[in-house]
């Protein structure tokens, strides 16, 4: 059963190694963008998923599912949430391993896992169909749902995915070295900040940085995470690169109106992934963000918001 409850999910993440921290540093972010905090927990399975709900529950427009990717967690949508909750329901969740959600074991490729577990979040919610919208792993999970179940999928937005290409930089191939591998996983501020900087944005001086940096940083040191993490990227990665490129088939397939949202200096996924991604799937528009790196949402949040709510309340 979910909780809506600010002061009952405070609760629940203290009995959480680390929770208590992640929480604080969520509420913090959170406010950035003008939002208290508004979500629970949801047994999904046997283990519980945290998730974010903002909005109407009365739209006549399905919810709004957002799936982050290998980055703290549903935090990272603060600036989408603000954006399109005066007239949709936006639910955010944390994926297995991420945010407050528990620690749970992934068979197999993580895509294929994760994608089960927002479906079965969805019937735990009841949510017969939705939005979705994926950036980067999350991007790669939410296309499997929808070529698994096209029935619970209204649109879809691929926001720099993974899965159109297999490209990726190759120090995260490094991963499948055994002391290099160790370093790139442990977790510091130093190794967190050098990725944000690095790979994730262009514009590592944005305003909420530091609010960021706390977040992800509680989530890097949770207990028990940094292992099933490394585990979980090598599943993904092999020495070649991505070891999971969407076939021509399978995107020609998608029935769902698609947006593809790329940065134009994305340095994990290259534009020419999201030109494959458009050109395949029927309809499917492409907006390349200017200025902008992998997460294109922090470098031009007014630029990809106003595409996400023109796109997402079409008819």
């Amino acid at each position: 059963m979910g909780m809506s409850s600010e002061s009952n999910t405070e609760t629940a993440a203290m009995g959480i190694p680390g929770g208590d921290a992640i929480y604080k540093a969520l509420v913090g972010l959170l406010a950035r963008a003008g939002l208290e905090y508004s979500g629970g927990f949801v047994q999904v399975e046997d283990f519980r998923v945290h998730y974010l709900d903002y909005g109407p529950k009365d739209s006549d427009l399905p919810p709004v599912l957002l799936m982050h990717g290998a980055g703290p967690g549903s935090g990272n949508w603060y600036g989408q949430i603000a954006a399109l909750r005066e007239i949709r329901r936006v639910i955010a969740l944390d994926s297995p391993l991420f945010g407050l959600s528990d620690l749970a074991d992934q068979d197999g490729h993580p895509t294929e896992s994760v994608a089960r577990i927002l479906i079965s979040f969805l019937d735990a919610l009841g949510i017969e169909q939705a939005d979705f919208v994926g950036l980067s792993f999350g991007g790669a999970v939410v296309l499997t749902a929808a070529l698994q179940h096209p029935e619970r999928v209204r649109r879809l937005v691929l926001v720099d995915s993974a899965g159109m290409g297999r490209a990726i930089p190759y120090a995260w191939r490094l991963v499948h070295a055994p002391w290099l591998g160790a370093l790139l996983f442990k977790p510091t501020r130093f190794v967190r900040d050098r990725v944000f900087e690095k790979w994730e944005v262009r514009k590592p001086e944005m305003p909420d940085k530091l609010a960021y940096s706390e977040y992800s940083y509680a989530v890097r040191v949770r207990p028990g995470r940094s292992e099933p993490m490394k585990e979980g990227m090598k599943r993904f990665t092999s020495w070649l690169g991505q070891r999971r490129r969407f076939s021509d088939k399978q995107l020609a397939s998608l029935a769902a109106p698609t947006l593809v949202l790329w940065g134009d200096d994305d340095r994990i996924f290259p534009v020419d992934h999201g030109t494959r991604a458009a050109r395949l799937i029927l309809g499917a528009r492409l907006e390349v963000i200017e200025d902008a790196g992998h997460v294109c949402f922090w470098d031009q949040p007014e630029t990809t918001n106003r595409l996400l709510v023109e796109f997402l309340n079409g008819a």
